[in-house]
């Protein structure tokens, strides 16, 4: 399965195989999965967290990392593409993969069973590699 950093993957991809999210996950998928920047910052942030983080959390604490904001940009729209690549790409892409759960009448996110399973290799993970 090709699988492009910043987008998820077809129905065609994901319906040959076996779901990402009922087996365990490779080293290399793991990898790709954290190859982007948001997506590693969603991880790490919900290892350190001790309980569920707000998607609105995640979206401030990206969005001021990112601090990309210009004369022509204000945070209020830096926040809100974040926002809307989170919700749309990002945290499917990550619940798909069995990393987090995320309840989206709630807007909340926790770790899911194999994002524990990885918090141990996540520091070894090369994700300067281009994949």
């Amino acid at each position: 399965m090709t699988l492009h950093p910043d987008r998820t993957a077809s129905v065609a991809e994901w319906s040959s195989g076996e779901p990402a999210c009922l087996r365990a996950l490779t080293r290399g998928e793991f990898g790709r999965v954290l190859s982007n920047d948001r997506r590693r910052g969603v991880v790490e942030h919900l290892i350190a967290a001790e309980e569920p983080i707000t998607v609105q959390q995640l979206v401030g604490w990206l969005a001021d990392a990112e601090d990309e904001t210009t004369a022509l940009t204000t945070i209020h729209e830096l926040r809100q593409r974040v926002h809307v690549a989170l919700c749309r790409t990002h945290l499917p892409l990550l619940e798909r993969y069995g990393l987090v759960q995320y309840d989206r009448e709630r807007g909340q996110v926790s770790p899911a069973a194999n994002l524990r399973e990885f918090e141990s290799v996540l520091e070894d993970v090369d994700l300067e590699r281009p994949w």
